[in-house]
């Protein structure tokens, strides 16, 4: 059979230079040698990388060896002057590409320590690396270390100047010689302390802080990480996050010594106490980037005629491609769409004028790669729509942690409601209502919480309504809610089924951490608006805010009676006489919280807020000498 293929043949009228370049009438006879065909092979692996540091170093790895290959094609057999030198260029284009990345990867590695932080902490919020390795920078990445039974910090000593991470060892917390709980590795060190003072406001720790093995731990100055709080509002979101998450932890370890008569654990609201989080510290290492290529060289002794313009297009939009810098945010489908432009315009040139069978066939198969990539980029990019009753919900809570409409509209698509009630009707009955039945959110209205009559707190939008109970109790215990929650105007919610919000969070990890920190951060929410008696509504509904320095010593101080588990009993007995919610130890503080106001969210953009430094000092020294 004869290997050559005809084709039909194009009638033009031809003048001037298009008679240089006359249309193929049949295929060339013989194939391109090997070093062409594994070139084209190594070009393949490469257009099927996909985005993310360690897919472009995929990506142009390969590409950059393809292209080595086919320079080395191109110089031996024949030597064609612009068939070698477009290949060199793109050759040279790609692996500047490779040293780029290499060189942004090196920027964001770190050490084990730091590695171990943020695969620990960081990591299953989604924190990128190059996020984590700003924060590095604020700590200097300096480790220090604590020897056995010496202090982190001495009760009414130690000022409150910097946030720390415990990286190895254990420490025991105490107040006035009474063991209250350990802090054990990736906790917080001194949350409670940082989460009580504004940047401009000075205090001095209420706990003793000894080591009980030589430990490890990481540290920044207040300071340095309330100005890189300013310069990126996301950081801030997640260190609100993981602070006020590591202050409901603390809480609930304390809690574990108090129980009812029938064994389960006291809301935590009933306790009244509350602590703060801290923010994390990380550290960066550097990478070592890919040895060069070295460079083969041949000797060519007879150049042949320029190619078609149509090769010399196709060459500059695969060289555009390649160029585009990879931070920008439409980096691959700009390169995907360029990609198929250019290997379009090979396989136009290869059939018209080059007559070569292989170079076509090997287009054709690079121009399916990129679509099918360029195709699933802007199936990933399509418009998500959000129900109109949740977008607030979405903005506020999931968006600025980098949760995907795709994945909110799994989670809130499949298996939840959004019902109504209205005013006067009760969510939960105290000792009636399981625990077990759901999860909600307040999506419009205003919620009254309550135990045994007394007013405990409101629930404002946005908020979980029934968050101390999904993170303290267990399913299928018949535990019931220890509180009454009424709605005080028409309320709309959106509510999960319990059980089957439990089994999709296990099979998507990182949604899973976004809710078990937004749900700590929701609960210590509740016992600031619990704890301060300062708090209109209207700043209540912010939320997302630190407490005033007046309430904060008074939750301290709540958190200090905990030593023992007879201080619960005390504070339940107080409620039940009719006082509101640790109403005897806030009474003593309410003097200075006159003079304060809570730091509401807007501290994440700008922590700064100028206040009178001797109006803080006065307030501080009033508040300990009340207590």
């Amino acid at each position: 059979m004869d290997q050559s293929i005809a084709l039909t043949t194009v009638n033009h009228s031809l003048k001037g230079d298009a008679l240089e370049y006359p249309v193929c009438s049949e295929w060339r006879e013989y194939p391109e040698g090997s070093i062409f065909h594994l070139a084209n092979i190594l070009l393949v692996l490469g257009f099927m990388g996909g985005s993310g540091f360690y897919g472009l170093l995929y990506m142009f790895c390969f590409l950059t060896l393809g292209f080595f290959c086919y320079s080395i094609s191109a110089w031996s057999d024949p030597c064609t002057n612009d068939s070698f030198s477009w290949t060199f260029v793109l050759f040279v284009i790609c692996l500047a590409q490779v040293i780029h990345v290499l060189y942004r990867l090196r920027s964001v590695t770190f050490d084990k320590d730091f590695q171990d932080v943020y695969e620990y902490m960081f990591k299953k919020l989604g924190v990128s690396l190059i996020h984590f390795g700003k924060i590095v920078t604020c700590c200097e990445k300096d480790i220090h270390t604590i020897e056995k039974d010496h202090c982190f910090a001495m009760e009414g000593k130690t000022a409150i100047d910097k946030l720390s991470v415990l990286i190895s060892g254990r420490i025991r917390v105490t107040v006035n010689g009474e063991f209250l709980h350990y802090i054990y590795p990736f906790q917080f060190l001194d949350s409670p302390e940082w989460d009580s003072l504004r940047p401009s406001e000075e205090g001095v720790f209420q706990v003793t802080l000894r080591a009980d093995y030589r430990c490890r731990y990481v540290a920044w100055r207040r300071k340095k990480l309330y100005l890189l709080f300013a310069q990126h509002r996301y950081i801030a979101k997640i260190f609100a996050l993981l602070v006020r998450n590591d202050i409901a932890e603390k809480l609930f370890s304390l809690n574990d010594k108090a129980f009812d008569s029938r064994g389960f654990r006291y809301d935590l609201r009933m306790s009244n106490y509350s602590t703060s989080t801290t923010p994390l510290n990380f550290s960066v290492t550097p990478v070592t980037a890919y040895p060069g290529s070295e460079s083969n060289t041949t000797t060519c002794l007879d150049w042949e005629q320029a190619h078609h313009l149509l090769f010399h297009l196709a060459n500059l939009s695969l060289a555009l491609g390649f160029i585009i810098p990879t931070t920008i945010g439409l980096h691959m489908i700009s390169l995907r769409v360029l990609l198929i432009t250019g290997c379009s315009m090979f396989i136009a040139w290869a059939t018209l004028y080059r007559c070569t069978l292989d170079v076509m066939v090997w287009n054709v198969v690079f121009l399916l790669v990129n679509f099918m990539h360029f195709i699933y980029l802007l199936y990933k990019r399509r418009p998500i729509k959000i129900d109109r009753e949740l977008k607030s919900l979405f903005k506020r809570m999931f968006e600025p942690l980098h949760v995907r409409e795709a994945l909110f509209q799994r989670l809130t698509g499949q298996f939840c409601t959004i019902q109504t009630l209205k005013k006067g009707q009760v969510y939960a009955a105290e000792n009636k209502t399981s625990v077990d039945e759901r999860l909600s959110i307040l999506l419009k209205g205003k919620m009254k919480v309550s135990y045994r009559g007394h007013f405990l707190h409101n629930i404002y939008t946005n908020s979980f309504i029934d968050s101390p109970e999904f993170r303290s109790t267990q399913m299928n215990r018949g535990e019931k809610f220890q509180v009454t929650i009424t709605a005080e105007e028409n309320c709309k919610l959106l509510c999960w089924s319990r059980e089957r919000l439990t089994y999709f969070l296990e099979s998507e990890s990182f949604l899973n951490e976004v809710f078990r920190y937004l749900i700590g951060k929701d609960i210590t929410n509740k016992l600031y608006s619990l704890n301060d008696p300062t708090l209109s509504d209207k700043a209540v509904k912010k939320m997302d805010r630190q407490p005033s320095l007046c309430s904060q010593l008074s939750m301290m101080q709540m958190r200090n009676s905990m030593a023992s588990t007879s201080d619960t009993e005390d504070v339940l007995n107080q409620i039940l006489r009719g006082g509101s919610a640790g109403s005897s130890v806030q009474k003593t503080l309410t003097k200075g919280s006159a003079a304060m106001k809570p730091i509401e969210e807007g501290l994440e953009d700008d922590v700064f807020e100028s206040e009178s430094p001797t109006t803080s000092k006065k307030v501080l020294k009033n508040s300990r000498e009340d207590i």
